[in-house]
């Protein structure tokens, strides 16, 4: 596997793995904002961190969640900024395969 491949091939997964991040966080937050007293751009940080109020927000929401959805871990987030840096490492640091 060549490098830009390789990095094509991490890049794509980093990215679709934070888009996965981003729609669990979309299905979650705003029935968050909604019934506590977190604003939306107190709540987007939410989405790389897990910080007490954070927490706190989806601890108290009572509310009913889009598919039953009651808590979000940013870790899914850093997996795929991970994979996706992986792939601009490989990309431009890997030595070119020889053919």
């Amino acid at each position: 596997m060549t490098r830009i491949a390789l990095g094509r091939w991490l890049g794509s997964i980093g990215l679709v793995v934070v888009g996965a991040a981003i729609a669990w966080w979309v299905l979650l937050f705003p029935t968050v904002v909604e019934n506590t007293g977190l604003t939306l751009g107190q709540a987007l940080p939410c989405i790389a961190s897990n910080s007490d109020i954070c927490s706190l927000a989806m601890a108290i929401c009572g509310g009913n969640h889009l598919l039953g959805i009651k808590h979000y871990s940013p870790d899914l987030f850093w997996v795929g900024a991970v994979l996706f840096s992986l792939s601009l490492i490989a990309s431009s640091v890997l030595p070119q395969a020889r053919r």
